[in-house]
């Protein structure tokens, strides 16, 4: 009875689909959904039934299997190619349910407010307090952990808010709205009441052809679609499609993004030119923008000839592009905002629209809306609330073939090569928290590569024992018998890389905030680029090594996703990493020592050949377009490698 359950002003619990279509539907006309969000114990939500999610009871799994063996006659065509009875042909189809993990169905229940609601302090100072606004913590005035004999800003107690000060009372109201009837919360998390196991349906298609006595070749397809994936979503998504002016947001933003940027090719690298860094009457007007800001005798545009411009100097680019400080003669850039939030240069559209949402579009502002469309900008929430529903989906295609030997003069031999693409909405496990799709309203733009996706797969593997001598009778027999070899052979493509855009991972479709939620944004390629192997930069063709030809350079060959021209993100990357080969082989000589005494001998060697595997670049460090002087650098130098260096192991063994 514990357990919490996310509800509206009514007590109803929150459905994520309807909570976002209705969000979306609103803004289509211009208007705001952004309901009081709170949380109640489930014993007092609905009829008290005390359940957080519905039972599922339609898991009806389906199983069907067939195999023919054709009986051709040897001398026919068909027998020729399927044999006499050398052939079996079979074909399958399964729908097997998910597991529901016991971190959404006990623990998330358990995470959303109360004695562990979460709150947080993003400017912890030395005084024990916590301020917002225009004040922010410097090296001299922030708290630092320590005797508060060592300084008046060091001490063991944290500024965080006491339980006293989130509630009026010990007992929380029910429903407890954050923000409302007690401080507001952070992020919090909840399930989705319709959250349900995930289905896979499994295919397969197989031809299994005996070529001799001992050799054996099969070929075919599998496949596997798969609905109802777990997915977590931030309910507090940007409503993008909002529709003022005759215009939807996302428009008026590419709009702008382009012109003040100056193109595409002001945006290469990760950045943005600010080819208009004043607001220059290049940046045409937006009917959304001024719409929405009121038109230029609202407070947030009075003193510009137009909202958009208003727009420009307080989220764009601070000083930018190289020009001298506001107030210098003669200045090119004498009307930047120094402190301007740089949104536009990084793509921050979740950053961007909460500035605008907080007041500037507020109708007691001189805005068009009625109130803020966010749960941030209505107080309850600083992130959002992020929902654990069933809807993400994704599939496996895959075609296979696979060649046996046995035994053939003490020989056995195996080689299976697979050709694949693994595409969906970036499934993860149950007990990850702190996500969001790229797009909540959308989850095509996520969809792409899998992050287990690899192309291509090889491997094969013998096993040789030489079948002379066995009774290894004399001197001879025990020199040259009882020897063993096999080696297994393993190759195979890169895997998906994510190449983070400026801002990091997650606000350029306005999902999230990149501080409590995070998505899969991935930039864009907007030129050809070799990569995929392990390219020596420097003059001497030494360190450093990267993953890209043209090695730190290659970042200007990438761009941030625009929210209202990209609609699709790659999934978990949109290029693959460093492909991989290994060999591993082992030796064993078995000596009769007597007829009830043996000795074996044994060595391994993982990595026979030495060869170096370089690790994928860092996902944080050296993949992102907000590390230009490392960009594609493989980790490690020659230190980290993901095949190592060769490891030898010798063994002895008595047998008696």
């Amino acid at each position: 009875g514990k357990q919490d359950v996310l509800v509206d002003a009514s007590d109803t619990p929150v459905s994520m689909t309807a909570y976002l279509a209705q969000r979306k539907a609103a803004a289509l006309i211009g208007q705001v959904y952004n309901p009081a969000l709170g949380f109640a114990l489930v014993h007092n939500v609905g009829d008290g039934s005390g359940r957080v999610y519905d039972p599922y009871y339609a898991e009806f799994s389906p199983r069907i299997a067939v195999a023919w063996s054709p009986h051709f006659d040897a001398e026919s065509v068909a027998g020729k190619i399927f044999g006499h009875e050398d052939t079996v042909i079979r074909g399958g189809y399964g729908r097997v349910y998910g597991r529901l993990n016991g971190v959404d169905q006990a623990l998330v229940p358990l995470l959303g407010v109360g004695p562990i609601q979460p709150v947080q302090c993003a400017n912890n100072l030395g005084n024990g307090s916590c301020p917002s606004g225009s004040i922010t913590a410097t090296p001299s005035t922030a708290f630092r952990v320590g005797p508060t004999s060592t300084g008046a800003n060091y001490g063991l107690t944290a500024p965080l808010q006491t339980a006293s000060n989130l509630i009026p009372s010990a007992t929380l109201p029910q429903p407890l709205f954050t923000g409302i009837n007690s401080t507001e919360g952070s992020a919090s998390e909840a399930l989705d009441p319709h959250f349900r196991p995930n289905v896979s349906d499994s295919f397969n298609f197989t031809i299994q052809r005996q070529l001799a006595r001992r050799v054996t070749l099969e070929f075919g397809y599998i496949g596997r679609r798969i609905t109802h994936e777990y997915q977590p979503i931030n309910l507090n998504a940007v409503p993008y499609m909002m529709t003022l002016g005759g215009q939807q947001f996302k428009q008026a933003y590419a709009n702008v993004v382009m012109q003040y940027c100056g193109g595409i090719a002001g945006l290469a690298g990760g950045g943005c030119a600010g080819a208009n860094p004043a607001g220059s009457t290049a940046v045409t007007p937006q009917p959304f923008f001024e719409a929405a800001l009121g038109g230029t005798g609202s407070a947030y545009c009075h003193g510009f000839t137009s909202c958009t411009q208003a727009v420009v100097f307080n989220e764009g680019i601070a000083y930018g592009n190289g020009c001298t400080p506001p107030g210098t003669t003669a200045s090119p850039c004498a009307a930047v905002n120094p402190n301007a939030t740089q949104n536009l240069k990084l793509a921050q559209v979740w950053s961007l629209w909460s500035d605008l949402d907080s007041g500037p579009m507020q109708a007691v502002n001189g805005g068009a809306l009625s109130g803020p469309t966010m749960l941030n900008n209505s107080g309850q929430f600083s992130s959002g609330v992020a929902s654990n529903g069933s809807i993400g989906y994704g599939n496996y295609n895959a075609g296979f073939a696979s060649v046996k030997m046995a035994d053939w003069r003490g020989l056995t031999m195996q080689s299976n090569f697979t050709w694949s693409k693994a595409l969906g909405t970036g499934g993860v496990v149950q007990a990850s928290s702190e996500i969001t799709p790229d797009d909540p309203f959308n989850l095509g733009t996520t969809y792409g590569y899998q992050d287990f996706d690899r192309k291509f797969v090889y491997n094969t593997f013998f096993v040789y024992q030489p079948p002379f001598f066995k009774g290894q009778h004399g001197l001879v027999g025990r020199a040259l018998g009882g020897w063993s070899f096999a080696s297994v052979f393993t190759a195979g493509s890169g895997l998906p890389i994510e190449i983070f855009t400026a801002t990091g991972d997650g606000q350029e479709y306005g999902a999230g905030d990149n501080v409590n939620f995070f998505g899969n944004e991935n930039a864009v390629q907007i030129a050809p680029i070799a990569h995929g192997h392990a390219y020596y930069n420097s003059p001497s063709g030494g360190l450093p090594v990267n993953m890209f030809k043209q090695g730190v350079s290659a970042i200007n060959d990438f761009r941030n996703p625009i929210l209202g021209i990209d609609n699709k993100d790659g999934g978990n990357g949109n290029i693959f990493g460093l492909p991989y080969w290994n060999m591993d082989f082992s030796v064993r000589k078995n000596v009769m020592v007597t007829e009830g005494i043996s000795m074996e001998l044994q060595g391994v060697f993982a990595n026979v050949f030495n060869h170096n595997q370089w690790l994928d670049p860092s996902a944080t460090g050296t993949t992102g377009l907000f590390n230009p002087s490392l960009f594609g650098a493989l980790p490690g130098s020659s230190q980290e490698q993901l095949g190592g260096d060769r490891q030898i192991e010798v063994g002895l063994r008595v047998r008696f």
